[in-house]
């Protein structure tokens, strides 16, 4: 079995686009989610220098479905 899993982003910046991330953030991370820096055309409100971005899963819901958060600084 594989370490690493395709969670799909819904919503924000990101939206629609597929991530691997290890197995181990989706299944046993009790909040599973991350923070991820979004490709340079992808620009966070100026006020966020730091351009990351939050996304998580849904509980109770499919774990590799990752539902946006708003922005990070």
């Amino acid at each position: 079995m594989s370490d690493v899993v395709q969670v799909r982003l819904v919503g924000g910046p990101m939206d629609g686009t597929v991530q691997d991330v290890e197995r181990t953030s989706v299944y046993e991370d009790p909040d599973p989610g991350t923070y991820l820096i979004p490709d340079s055309d992808l620009k966070a409100p100026a006020d966020l220098p730091g351009g990351r971005v939050v996304y998580g899963a849904a509980p109770g819901e499919d774990p590799t479905v990752w539902h946006w958060q708003g922005w990070a600084p």
